[in-house]
């Protein structure tokens, strides 16, 4: 049997961790292949933790930090592209989408995570990502024969959960549509997080928040959420 696929697609290293680490660890745990998509290598993030060696960029870093996450959670492929952190809006968008399709023909996923129209912080790159990524996924979806994906999933937060630092201009998160309880992969997802030392200043005050570290929240872009169907307990569908 065919193992089914999932890819995530973010801009930067360190989203995967942020993001929904517990539906990623479970879909490998269940058999499924995964794969981890960041546009840039994060050299414009926060970096005084880190003591460079000689010729050592912060780029460096946090692509092997993100090398490493993947491993905590049971990921087969992890992409690292070298788009400029902080650059990614002034990308051709059609370029994005192209290079982001490239890899859903290559990865043939059946399940792709992303980030809303929100970018969940409004992170500019995220929005450009967001929209690279639904553009890819729809294209190949209206391509005839091909290996099509079957489910786009967007990251998103519990209802009212207040962004304080918005970083940029972005409608406000969508309502979850599937929310996975994930309680049983609390120690992988702050496993996953350590692994972004160079971070740390980021996520350390977050480790509060129990809800944020056991529980997933999506919005289901494809196919299209029904007014009257139930919330979803999963986005790993046989």
């Amino acid at each position: 049997m065919v193992a089914k696929r999932l890819l995530a697609v973010w801009a930067h290293p360190d989203d995967e961790a942020f993001g929904p680490v517990g539906s990623m660890r479970l879909a490998h745990d269940q058999g499924w292949e995964t794969a981890i998509l960041t546009a840039t290598r994060g050299e414009a993030g926060q970096g005084h933790l880190v003591h460079l060696k000689a010729g050592q960029t912060l780029g460096d870093v946090r692509e092997a930090e993100v090398r490493a996450a993947g491993q905590v959670l049971g990921v087969k492929q992890v992409y690292v592209w070298r788009y400029s952190d902080g650059g990614l809006q002034k990308v051709p968008p059609e370029e994005l989408a192209e290079r982001v399709l490239d890899v859903l023909r290559q990865w043939q996923p059946a399940v792709v995570l992303t980030f809303g129209p929100d970018g969940i912080t409004a992170h500019p790159d995220h929005v450009a990502v967001h929209v690279a990524t639904q553009r890819a996924f729809m294209k190949l979806r209206d391509e005839p024969g091909a290996d099509r994906p079957e489910r786009l999933y967007y990251a998103t937060v519990r209802p009212g959960r207040q962004i304080e630092h918005p970083m940029g201009e972005a409608p406000p998160p969508l309502p979850p549509t599937t929310v996975v309880d994930v309680q049983q992969y609390e120690t992988v997802k702050r496993q996953a997080l350590a692994c972004h030392a160079s971070q740390q200043a980021e996520w350390e005050p977050l480790l509060a928040d129990t809800d944020w570290l056991t529980t997933d929240r999506f919005f289901r872009a494809f196919p299209p959420f029904g007014p009257d169907e139930p919330l979803e307990t999963t986005i790993l569908h046989e």
